[in-house]
This record gives C-alpha cells, structure tokens and sequence, in this order.
C-alpha cells in the first residue's frame, strides 16, 4: 500500500476496515453512503467500463480520519504506461462537514504522487434524498469520461516537462500556493524540501514537473476530507493546457 495520507490523526487502513466504520442514524434530510459501498461501487463501475479500455486494476488505498468520520481513496489503474496510470479518487463524510466527491486523476508510479482534474470531472453530491440512485449516475459518467482525461493529464505532463523553472520563480509560486490555501505551512516546508533536493532521480530537473510532484508530494499531508479538493485546486494552478 503507498503512502497516500500522513496527517495527525489520519491513517491508512484495509478495505474490510471501512465496512468496521459505525454510521451514525439517519435523518429525514441527511442520507448516509457507507464508505465501503461508495469504494465497491466504484470498483464496481471501474471494472465495468475500464477493463474494455484495457485497464488493469494495480491497487487500492483507502485513509480514514477524525475517528472514521473522513474517508478519501484511490483505485490505482495501469495500462501500459510506462511511468503514469489512471486513478480514481474518491472522498466521504459521516459528519455532514463534506459532500461525495469522485475525481478522475493520475499516478506517477516512481513516488505515488497523485494529481487530480477538476474542471468536469469532479463530481460532487450531497448526502441528500435518492443519493445511491444519483450516485450510479455519477460514477458511470465518470468512468466514461475517465480514458480521454487520463490522456489529456498525461498530455499536459508532457508539457510541463518542457518548462524551465528557476528556484526563484519555483519560491515565488510557493507563495502564491501558501497565499491561496493550497498548501498548509507545514506542507509548504516538504514542497520545498523536495524541490531543492528531492528524492528521486527523475525530479532532478528543473522544470515545472518536478515542482508539481513537489507539491503532490506535500500534499500527502492533507487530511483525508480535503485529498481530493486540494490536489484539484494544486492542477488548476499549474497545469499547462
């Protein structure tokens, strides 16, 4: 399992942990999705669409927070491609602070960063009404979309390659990322860690890449319920279209 969450109080756990997970009662205008159904049934529907694709499931990760109350995961897909796969991201609550969410994303394989789409392929419900019924909608719309935005991730992964940084313009964004509530302070120390001497090999080079994985790789520190939220707000920032 790779190390997807490592922020105070959060911890990564086993499929059969979520359905360990006590649901609070119900009411009139709040509606429960159990965390363990929300990842079956993506599962479920990846299994569905993407094998046809020819995508292969890799692994799984799932965290839980504030007592079982926060859920994120990751359904890791490969398809022959060499240094990336597709992911599929997802968020829960049981404390009625967040909506559902189900994101289309990409693994780099060397260090498990994850970088996540937010423009049309976030898709947020809240725990109201008939939420299983829209649910099935939600996630057969992704995975249908989820084969061109995986390119389209790829694509622009490229691109960033080709784009010189210098540390100056790299300390700036940093800023600019502190300043609108993409990385936390302690974040923000580990992205510029891993900027100025990062781990592997392959981010040795300045471009605007290696300081994106710098940043996913900060952002392992997010709690479970903000995951998908800030990895989404990160690739606005600076993905190349």
């Amino acid at each position: 399992m790779s190390e997807l969450v490592l922020h105070c109080g959060a911890q990564e756990v086993l499929l059969s942990d979520l359905d360990k997970v006590p649901m609070p009662e119900e009411t009139r205008t709040y509606k429960l999705v159990s965390h363990f159904d929300l990842v079956k049934n993506t599962a479920d529907m990846g299994n569905m669409f993407l094998k046809n694709q020819g995508y292969e499931l890799m692994n799984q990760n799932y965290a839980l927070g504030r007592k079982g109350n926060h859920m994120f995961f990751c359904l890791n897909y490969k398809n022959g491609t060499e240094d990336v796969g597709l992911t599929i991201g997802g968020r829960n609550s049981y404390d009625k602070s967040t909506t559902i969410g189900i994101a289309v994303g990409m693994n780099v394989f060397i260090c498990d960063n994850l970088c996540f789409r937010g423009d049309q392929v976030t898709y947020l419900r809240k725990h109201t009404g008939n939420v299983y019924d829209d649910l099935e909608v939600i996630l057969m719309r992704t995975m249908k979309n989820a084969d061109t935005e995986f390119k389209r991730m790829n694509d622009q992964s490229m691109k960033m390659k080709d784009i010189e940084l210098t540390d100056n313009n790299a300390y700036r964004q940093l800023g600019l990322l502190f300043g609108k509530n993409i990385l936390l302070p302690r974040q923000l120390s580990v992205a510029k860690k891993e900027w100025d001497k990062p781990k592997h090999e392959v981010f040795k080079e300045k471009n605007m890449w290696s300081f994106y994985n710098a940043c996913t790789e900060a952002l392992k520190l997010s709690p479970p319920k903000e995951v998908l939220t800030r990895h989404v707000k990160l690739h606005k920032e600076l993905a190349v279209a």
